[in-house]
C-alpha cells in the first residue's frame, strides 16, 4: 500500500503525493527504502510463517562456520571452509536451506521474495564442489559489492530441522575496496540481513568477550529484531574448577545477559579442546557431556575439522541437550510469530520517523513560502512607503486625480461649482504640469531626475524608481535567495513594472470619492473654500495628474519607471492649499485616511500581487489579510488592512524565487499503520 500522504494548497494543481513519493521528495530516499524494505519484510515473513531462517554470526575465527557445519550432512561440510586463514573465511552471506524448501516452486519463490528485503542486489547458488564452493565463499574478501550479493545452498539434513541457517561474513575483517570504517560496511551489511531472520546464534571466544564488538553487534541486530530469541555461544572456554558455572556468571557476560535480554537459558558454551585434563586439573572432556564427547569422536580427523561442542552452560555438564537439539526445542509458530511481530514493531517505528519527517517537510516548506512571501511584501511595502518619515505614498495617478476632481466639483458649494469649472485649476495645472515636465532633461541618475521634477511640481516627498535600481536593492536583501542572478531578478521586475503601469485602476466608487471630498470642503473655512481653498486642491491634484500621466513616458517611454510621492507633499502641494487648510487637522486627518484607503492600500495590493505571480509565489497565505503600518506626519504609526487584488488576472511566473509548495497533509498520514502494508 502507498497512501496519498500530502496535497497541494498552492499551487493548486492538484497534486498530491504518496507516501514514499512524499519521503523522497523530502530529500529522505533512504528512509523511504527503509520503509519499503521493512513492510515487504513483513509481508513476507507472513508468507514464510513456518520457515524459519536462524542467522549465525559472532567473532572472527571464533567458530561460526563450525557452528553451521554442525548441522549438515558430510557433502554439505565439505562446501564450508574452515579454519583461522584468510582464505577460509567467511566472506559472503550463506543461506543454507533445507533441500525441500528449493524443490517446492511455491516455497522457493517466497524465500527469494524475502531475501530481496535485505539483500536487494539478487543472489547466486553455491556450487556443489567444495572447491569452487570455498572460491565463492572468499570472493567477497576484498569486494564489498560481492558481499551484498548472498549465496543459497540446499541441503537435506535440514530438512529434519525445518528450518535454514544463515552463515554470516566476519565483521571485523578489513577489506581492500573501502575505507578504515570497513568494520562498520560489514555490520550494516548485518544489520540488513538480520531483517529476515527468526533467531540468532552468536558465536565468539571466551577470551574476547568483553571486546566493544561484541555489544555493537548486539544493539545492531536488536535494532532490527527487538524480540527475536537470542543465543549467545562461547567458544574456547577455558577448562578450570567451577566451570561452566564460572563462565555463565561472568561479570561481561551477565551484562551482555541483561543488556540485550539474552535469557540466561540461551548460553550456550564449547570448550577448548586443546586442553586435556592433567596433573588432576580438569580438560575440555571432564566438562562435556560425555554424548558430545562421543561425538566429537566420531567426527575427528587428520585435517583439523573437528567442530566445537555447545551445550547449554546453565544446565551443567550432566544435561542431554546441545546445540543440534536446538532447532528442535523452539516452538516454530512461537518463533515466526515472533518475527513478525518485531516486523511489525520495526515497521511502525519507520512509520511514526516517516510521520515526523513529512510533518517537518511541510513545516520547513511552509516556513520557506512565507518567509518569501512576507520579505517580497515588506519590499513593495517599502516602495510605497517615505523611507525618511514612515509615510504612506501615493500612485500619482491620472485616473484617481481625474476622478477625485469630478468628485470636488460635484459637491462643491453651489455658488462654486460654475466659477470652478470655467477657471478649470486641474486642467490648467495638468497642462502646466505636462509642458514643464516636456522641457526638462529627464535623463541620467533616477536621484537627479527626482529633484528636478520635485522642484519644478513642489512635491516635498518623490520616489522614482526603475527596473535595474529595484532589481539591485532586492538582490542585496536577506530574504531574497542568494542564488538567484540580479539578471533574472532584472526580468521580473520588467515585467512587474510594465504590468503595473499599464493596468491603473479605473474603476472607482464615486460614493465614496464624494464622501471624501465633502470631508475635504467641511475643513475649509467659510471664506477660505470660495477664495484660494477650492483651486488650490484642484491644482494640487493637476500637478498630481500631471506627473503620473507624463514623468514615466518622458524618462524611458512608460514602460519600467514607477513613481510615487507621499500624501502629504500633494495636499501641502501648494502655499495656497496650506493656507487654505489652516488648523483644520480633522478635515486633513479625514483626508488622508481617505487617499490611503482609495490609492495607497489599492494600488499596493495591486503592485503585491503583480510581483507574487512574477517570482512565482501565492498573492495570499491561508486567506489571511496582511497589516500594513504606515506613519503619520507626526510619526505614529497605525496598521491598515491591506485589500486583496481578486479582480487581476494571474500573470506568468517570470524568475521563480523558490521551489517550494504549501502542502496539507491528508488523513491517511495521521492513520498509517503497519496493518496498510500487509496486503
Amino acid at each position: 500500500m502507498d497512501p496519498i500522504v500530502v496535497e497541494s494548497m498552492w499551487p493548486d494543481d492538484g497534486v498530491s503525493l504518496k507516501l514514499f513519493h512524499a519521503l523522497e521528495a523530502a530529500g529522505h530516499e533512504t528512509l523511504a527504502k527503509e520503509l519499503g524494505r521493512a513492510a515487504q519484510s513483513l509481508a513476507a515473513a507472513k508468507a514464510m510463517l513456518g520457515q524459519p531462517i536462524i542467522a549465525v554470526t559472532g567473532q572472527l575465527n571464533a567458530g561460526k562456520s563450525s557452528v553451521v557445519a554442525s548441522f549438515l550432512s558430510a557433502t554439505g561440510r565439505a562446501r564450508v571452509p574452515r579454519g583461522e586463514a584468510s582464505a577460509t573465511g567467511t566472506h559472503r552471506f550463506v543461506y543454507w536451506v533445507p533441500s525441500a524448501w528449493l524443490n517446492d516452486p511455491a516455497k522457493k519463490r517466497t524465500l527469494l521474495d524475502l531475501l530481496d528485503t535485505a539483500h536487494s542486489g539478487g543472489v547466486e547458488f553455491l556450487d556443489d564442489d567444495p572447491t569452487r564452493a570455498a572460491q565463492q565463499y572468499a570472493s567477497g574478501r576484498d569486494h564489498l559489492d560481492q558481499l551484498a550479493i548472498p549465496l543459497i545452498a540446499g541441503n537435506p539434513a535440514l530438512d529434519n530441522i525445518g528450518a535454514a541457517l544463515l552463515d554470516c561474513p566476519d565483521v571485523q575483517t578489513q577489506d581492500a575496496d573501502s575505507d578504515s570504517g570497513t568494520a562498520n560496511a560489514r555490520l550494516d551489511f548485518l544489520a540488513a540481513a538480520a531483517r529476515v531472520c527468526s533467531a540468532f546464534l552468536l558465536v565468539w571466544r571466551r577470551d574476547a568477550i568483553r571486546d566493544r564488538l561484541v555489544e555493537s553487534m548486539l544493539t545492531a541486530l536488536r535494532e532490527r529484531m527487538a524480540s527475536a530469541p537470542l543465543f549467545l555461544l562461547i567458544n574456547m572456554i577455558r577448562p578450570e574448577e567451577d566451570q561452566p558455572t564460572r563462565t555463565l556468571d561472568d561479570a561481561d557476560v551477565t551484562r551482555l545477559i541483561e543488556r540485550f535480554q539474552i535469557s540466561r537459558d540461551h548460553i550456550y558454551g564449547a570448550f577448548d579442546f586443546a586442553i586435556e585434563g592433567r596433573e588432576g586439573r580438569p580438560g575440555w572432556r571432564n566438562l562435556t557431556p560425555d554424548h558430545l564427547v562421543k561425538r566429537f569422536k566420531e567426527n575427528y580427523d587428520a585435517d583439523s575439522n573437528e567442530l566445537p561442542q555447545f551445550y547449554p552452560l546453565d544446565e551443567g555438564v550432566e544435561t542431554k541437550s546441545d546445540l543440534l537439539s536446538l532447532p528442535a526445542n523452539l516452538e516454530i509458530a512461537d518463533l515466526q510469530q515472533i518475527k513478525i511481530d518485531d516486523h511489525r514493531t520495526e515497521l511502525e517505528k519507520l512509520i511514526t520517523k516517516a510521520r515526523h519527517a513529512l510533518h517537518e517537510w511541510l513545516r520547513l516548506s511552509t516556513t520557506k513560502v512565507t518567509s518569501t512571501h512576507a520579505g517580497l511584501l515588506e519590499f513593495c511595502v517599502a516602495m510605497m512607503t517615505d523611507r525618511a518619515t514612515g509615510e504612506p505614498l501615493q500612485i500619482p495617478s491620472s485616473q484617481f486625480a481625474a476622478a477625485l476632481n469630478e468628485s470636488f466639483i460635484r459637491t462643491a458649494p453651489l455658488p462654486l461649482r460654475v466659477s470652478l469649472k470655467l477657471a478649470r485649476p486641474f486642467d490648467r495645472a495638468l497642462a502646466q504640469g505636462r509642458n514643464l515636465i516636456t522641457k526638462l532633461s529627464l535623463k541620467g541618475k533616477l536621484s537627479d531626475i527626482e529633484g528636478k521634477v520635485r522642484d519644478h511640481l513642489h512635491f516635498g516627498s518623490l520616489k522614482i524608481a526603475n527596473s535595474e535600481s529595484l532589481a539591485r536593492e532586492m538582490h542585496a536583501q536577506r530574504w531574497c535567495p542568494a542564488g538567484i542572478p540580479e539578471e533574472e531578478l532584472l526580468e521580473a521586475w520588467r515585467t512587474i513594472v510594465k504590468n503595473f503601469s499599464e493596468n491603473p485602476i479605473e474603476k472607482f466608487d464615486q460614493q465614496a470619492l464624494d464622501a471624501m471630498a465633502k470631508t475635504m470642503w467641511k475643513g475649509f473655512g467659510g471664506w477660505k473654500k470660495f477664495t484660494i481653498g477650492s483651486r488650490a486642491i484642484l491644482g494640487a491634484l493637476g500637478s498630481a495628474a500631471a506627473l503620473g500621466g507624463v514623468v514615466t513616458a518622458a524618462v524611458d517611454g512608460g514602460a519600467t519607471i514607477y513613481a510615487a510621492t507621499a500624501i502629504s507633499s500633494f495636499i501641502h502641494g501648494g502655499t495656497a492649499l496650506a493656507v487654505a487648510l489652516g488648523g483644520a487637522g480633522a478635515a486633513y486627518i479625514g483626508f488622508r485616511k481617505e487617499l490611503i484607503d482609495k490609492n495607497t492600500l489599492p494600488y499596493l495590493s495591486r503592485l503585491f500581487a503583480f510581483s507574487c505571480d512574477a517570482f512565482g509565489l501565492p498573492r495570499s497565505i491561508d486567506n489571511k489579510t496582511p497589516m500594513i503600518p504606515f506613519a503619520d506626519a507626526q510619526g505614529k504609526k497605525s496598521t491598515f488592512p491591506l485589500p486583496p487584488s481578486d479582480e487581476l488576472v494571474k500573470t506568468a511566473t517570470v524568475t521563480p524565487l523558490i521551489d517550494a509548495r504549501l502542502w496539507r497533509p491528508t488523513d491517511a498520514l495521521s492513520v498509517l499503520s503497519a496493518d496498510d502494508f500487509s496486503h
